[in-house]
């Protein structure tokens, strides 16, 4: 067979993939192969969508060649959406937009198979999308639908004054990934001559950049963590943008304030060592890395008992509190003064 995908051609490529995805998701009449798919509605549920895109050079480096991990992250950012949710997903869509060049189909084959691999996973069914040629770089959109009891969709708005602020797992450690692989490190890889190594960084230092790494390329969806905090969180928000970032959206969107305690911030393990090995202030890198995928929430109680069996060997821990003032964020030092947290990524706004 021409492993070349121009020798397979748009259609070819889509008979492909078609091959490739197995139907796992309840309710799908007719998924691809006509010009829309056709879903049952679900009684007595609300239906989530949502869509977010990954674009070479500004989401990942096609030349790290980490198509299978791509493929994932493509799917998993989507699905982190609908945990933000409290939902269940279902089905999903791609629109993939091909370089005219300098891509392989091997390389087209590895990115399907760790969707799929990802979608398995979740339960989702890939029920359509498009193709088309790109003239630039890799560009990759999900649109992913799921669903949530009638009603009962955490939303942004919920919190109230005197709920406690909450986090799962570790903070910082995509971001300490991305480091790493600009860097030159690559998953499952052994560290390259051509990369300095610092003489205090050992075996267990590389152990855990390398779950760094893997926290920024396959990040976990936590959506057992949503369904549970269904009727028990009062607002909820995926870490997408950063801490900073996406606890301004909860402000806003409450109409609350947020005081978050800088000695409570849960880091990632190779937050600490990416932040030692390139200068980076660990905490900014926790604060505004962005990419980490966990769940920010509110509660009026102690969710852990709630949690325990969703995210087993997980930490979730209590950073701030929600403060009835301006609808914004603040952190609060080890001396007991506050300031204004801003910052976390904003595609249109240049970096600072």
């Amino acid at each position: 067979m021409d492993q070349r995908l121009e020798a397979l051609g748009e259609f070819g490529l889509i008979g492909l993939i078609r091959e490739r995805i197995r139907q796992r998701s309840p309710g799908m009449r007719l998924g691809i192969g006509d010009d829309a798919a056709i879903l049952e509605s679900r009684s007595g549920c609300d239906l989530l969508v949502t869509t977010d895109m990954l674009l070479e050079d500004v989401h990942f480096k096609r030349t790290w060649g980490c198509f299978h991990e791509l493929g994932r992250k493509t799917l998993a950012v989507n699905l982190s959406d609908i945990a933000a949710m409290g939902g269940h997903p279902h089905h999903a869509f791609l629109g993939l937009g091909l370089p005219v060049r300098g891509i392989s189909l091997a390389e087209v084959e590895a990115f399907v198979a760790g969707l799929e691999e990802e979608a398995d996973a979740a339960g989702v069914t890939l029920a359509g999308g498009d193709t088309c040629a790109s003239q630039s770089g890799l560009v990759l959109c999900v649109t992913l639908l799921g669903s949530v009891p009638a009603g009962q969709a955490i939303c942004r708005s919920g919190a109230k004054p005197g709920n406690g602020v909450w986090v799962t797992g570790g903070l910082g450690g995509s971001a300490a990934g991305l480091l790493a692989l600009e860097r030159g490190l690559r998953p499952r890889s052994p560290w390259p001559d051509a990369t300095p190594r610092p003489s205090w960084l050992k075996s267990t230092e590389e152990a855990v950049i390398q779950s760094a790494i893997g926290a920024h390329l396959t990040p976990i969806p936590r959506l057992a963590a949503g369904q549970a905090l269904r009727g028990y969180a009062t607002a909820m928000i995926d870490l997408s943008d950063g801490l900073a970032s996406d606890a301004g959206h909860l402000c806003t969107e409450s109409g609350v304030g947020v005081c978050i305690q800088v000695g409570r911030v849960p880091l990632h393990p190779g937050t600490r060592v990416a932040a030692r090995w390139t200068g980076r202030d660990e905490l900014d890198l926790a604060l505004r890395g962005g990419e980490d995928y966990e769940l920010l929430f509110t509660t009026a109680g102690d969710p852990r008992p709630v949690l325990h069996a969703a995210l087993p060997g997980v930490a979730v821990t209590r950073i701030g509190e929600v403060l009835d003032g301006p609808p914004v964020p603040t952190l609060e030092g080890v001396d007991g003064r506050r300031e204004v947290l801003a910052g976390g990524f904003d595609h249109l706004r240049p970096a600072t």
